[in-house]
């Protein structure tokens, strides 16, 4: 276990040293994965994917041919009129916006137009941006929130709010429609107001936090961090207290499901925390290492772990069923449809498609 916990730490540790070394090979840290109705986007170290969810096959691949040192781990985000935003954790770190619509033949593949970029950042793009109505606010690893009007035109797009935080910024942030909740490296969380863009609070913890924060429904915040702790936080003034200690480091971001939370850690040790009555309901330990979000799939949870399988495991904390995806799985699933994309590493596909019951679909091979 240590081991596996160490490869863990190295990879994604990786992402911040791209800068320095240049570039990096697949399977020094995880792709970032996401779906909409038609399609997957797979961001896979040089190049970002869309995929057919029908059949697989590749619908289009985009890589910078300006950035030769661009890498891409972060999940892409689509905005509502379609475009595929997705940043390089290297190189130049420039943050796009791709256009599907308007694909351009080059050889043997199709490529998406490029919308618009950004270039100011001066680290890279690990975290997804999150968009609020027709603003993109996009957490970068140099310590800022940079805030963008998606609506302004601009090819070359320019912030109109720099929010300074601090630390490195891994994860996508949470709001609740007054404030934004950023969650950083440096051990901080910080709460930003959406209309003025003044942070209001930063609280410190003991720890690195590299998920993101989730509301509950008790109105409270809660932030799992390497402290091993799941943290309450009162979001209008940042005091908090842990409710919950881990076995180990908690990575992944606690999804809420009525007044559940469900988490992992990295020992492999999944938990069903009640928030209501500030209890836990049950802890399971699949296989291995968890650093993957848990998603909900009709009246259970689907997750991912390190050894490379899926799990079906009911609210009452029993598995269902569970498939051998094979190599080993870092990033969160995606349900898409009727199907459940699942990205490995250290296998020869890049990203699979499993029905409701865990049976293979289809599977998008890797690069030869």
């Amino acid at each position: 276990m240590r081991k596996k916990l160490l490869f863990i730490s190295v990879a994604v540790l990786g992402v911040i040293l791209l800068s320095a070394c240049g570039g990096t090979v697949r399977g020094t840290t995880w792709p970032g994965l996401a779906a909409d109705e038609t399609t997957a986007y797979l961001a896979d170290t040089s190049l970002v994917y869309g995929i057919n969810l029908k059949d697989g096959a590749e619908a289009w691949r985009f890589s910078d041919p300006n950035d030769n040192k661009a890498q891409f781990y972060a999940p892409p985000v689509i905005t509502p009129d379609g475009l595929v935003i997705v940043g390089s954790a290297a190189g130049k770190h420039t943050l796009y916006a791709l256009n599907p619509r308007d694909l351009l033949t080059n050889g043997d593949f199709k490529n998406p137009a490029v919308e618009w970029t950004f270039t100011g950042a001066a680290a890279g793009w690990v975290a997804s941006p999150l968009i609020v109505e027709d603003r993109l606010f996009a957490p970068n690893a140099d310590g800022n929130l940079y805030v963008f009007d998606l609506a302004d035109g601009q090819s070359q797009k320019q912030p109109v709010k720099v929010v300074e935080l601090g630390g490195r910024l891994w994860a996508q942030p949470a709001t609740d429609g007054e404030r934004l909740y950023v969650t950083s490296l440096d051990h901080s969380v910080y709460a930003v107001d959406l209309a003025s863009y003044a942070v209001l609070w930063q609280a410190d913890i003991a720890a690195a936090i590299p998920g993101s924060p989730a509301l509950g429904p008790d109105g409270n915040l809660y932030v799992g961090s390497l402290a091993s702790k799941l943290e309450q936080f009162d979001p209008q003034t940042g005091e908090h207290q842990s409710v919950l200690d881990a076995e180990y480091w908690l990575w992944s971001t606690p999804v809420l499901d009525g007044d559940t939370f469900y988490f992992g850690d990295l020992k492999g040790n999944f938990y069903a925390y009640e928030a209501a009555s500030g209890k836990l309901n049950w802890s399971i330990q699949p296989d291995g290492a968890i650093t993957a979000n848990a998603i909900l799939q009709n009246d259970h949870l689907l997750l991912a772990t390190e050894s490379g399988n899926l799990y079906a495991i009911g609210k009452d904390g029993k598995t269902l069923w569970f498939e051998e995806v094979g190599g080993k799985i870092y990033t969160t699933p995606v349900a898409a449809g009727n199907l459940i994309l699942v990205a490995p590493l250290e296998t020869d596909f890049y990203l699979a498609a499993l029905d409701p019951n865990g049976r293979r679909v289809w599977s998008f091979p890797a690069e030869k």
